[in-house]
């Protein structure tokens, strides 16, 4: 997929309550760890935005705050019209070539076991899914995965998908960093 179709969203929207701190403002690799995860994306995507709200960065705010992952998703596809790559915030090991074979799947695609980093080809449709499932009961990224019929890509690299939610996450992922 050519980059200039690509939007590479970073999902940083969460209240980061079980870390104690916001997630996205902890130092790592020599900045914080919201800009590693925008420096990961951006050799890959035209423009890299974040779901939340940072000075400095290109954000997107969340059309429908509270409501999670999708309330990013839902932000994202109503402002961009090409694919799109989701990484969170919280997985400080994601790696960019990682990220490269999610965008190269050409259709909807995420990691075995992993709902999240993911790619979506098709802001429209991604909007569209996610739209319906904030109208529902099940809101999870998983459900929007299930709806739009996504590849699970089989899963290198086990290290690179740890996720930091709390500090004795933080300890385990980043050796105390």
């Amino acid at each position: 997929m050519p980059p200039t179709e690509l939007l590479g969203l970073v999902l940083a929207g969460g209240r980061s309550r079980r870390m104690g701190r916001d997630k996205a403002l902890l130092a790592f690799d020599g900045g914080t760890l919201l800009q590693r995860q925008v420096r990961a994306l951006e050799s890959l995507c035209a423009r890299v935005a974040v779901s939340g709200a940072y000075a400095g960065f290109d954000c997107i705010a969340d059309m429908r705050p509270g409501a999670g992952p999708l309330a990013g998703l839902q932000a994202a596809s109503a402002a961009w019209h090409g694919a799109v790559l989701v990484l969170p915030v919280d997985m400080p090991l994601m790696t960019a070539e990682l990220l490269a074979a999610l965008a190269q799947a050409g259709q909807p695609a995420h990691f075995q076991g992993h709902p999240l980093p993911a790619f979506f080809p098709d802001a429209r449709a991604l909007a569209d899914a996610v739209d319906v499932l904030l109208a529902g009961d099940d809101r999870s990224v998983h459900a929007l995965h299930r709806r739009l019929g996504s590849r699970a890509l089989p899963m290198r690299n086990a290290a690179a998908f740890a996720n930091a939610n709390t500090p004795a996450d933080w300890r385990r992922v980043t050796g105390g960093s």
